[in-house]
C-alpha cells in the first residue's frame, strides 16, 4: 500500500514539474515570495468598464448586507456602498472614451515615425 502511494505521489510530482499550466503568475522583481499576473483590457473604455463593474458588485453585495439585521453591521455597509456609489458618479466616461482616441492616435503616429526611421 505504501509502495503504491509513493508510486503514485512520484508520479504526480513529475508530472507537475513538467506541467505547462502554471504560467499566469509571474515572479514578481526577483522575490521569491511575490508573484503579478495581468490582466488584459482591449482598450482604456474596456478597462473603466471593468473597474465600474467591480465597484458595482461591491456595492450589491453590501446592499445585500441589509438584511444581516445587524445595525452597526448595516451603517457600515451602507457608508461603504455611499463611497462606492460617489466613485462610480466620479468615473469620467466621455473622457476615457477620449483618453482611447489619444492612445489610439499615439500608436498610429509611433508607427508613422518608427515607418520614416527605417
Amino acid at each position: 500500500m505504501e509502495t503504491k502511494k509513493s508510486q503514485e505521489l512520484e508520479a504526480f510530482a513529475s508530472l507537475l514539474t513538467k506541467a505547462t499550466e502554471f504560467n499566469m503568475l509571474k515572479p514578481y522583481h526577483n522575490r521569491e515570495d511575490m508573484y503579478t499576473a495581468k490582466l488584459f483590457f482591449s482598450d482604456y473604455n474596456d478597462l473603466n468598464l471593468a473597474v465600474m463593474d467591480i465597484i458595482q458588485v461591491c456595492m450589491t453585495a453590501l446592499y445585500s448586507m441589509e438584511e444581516s439585521g445587524n445595525d452597526r453591521k448595516l451603517a457600515s455597509a451602507l457608508t461603504i456602498a455611499d463611497v462606492l456609489q460617489i466613485a462610480l458618479d466620479l468615473m469620467p466616461m466621455e473622457e476615457f472614451q477620449i483618453l482611447d482616441s489619444c492612445h489610439q492616435l499615439h500608436l498610429k503616429l509611433k508607427d508613422l515615425e518608427n515607418e520614416n526611421h527605417k
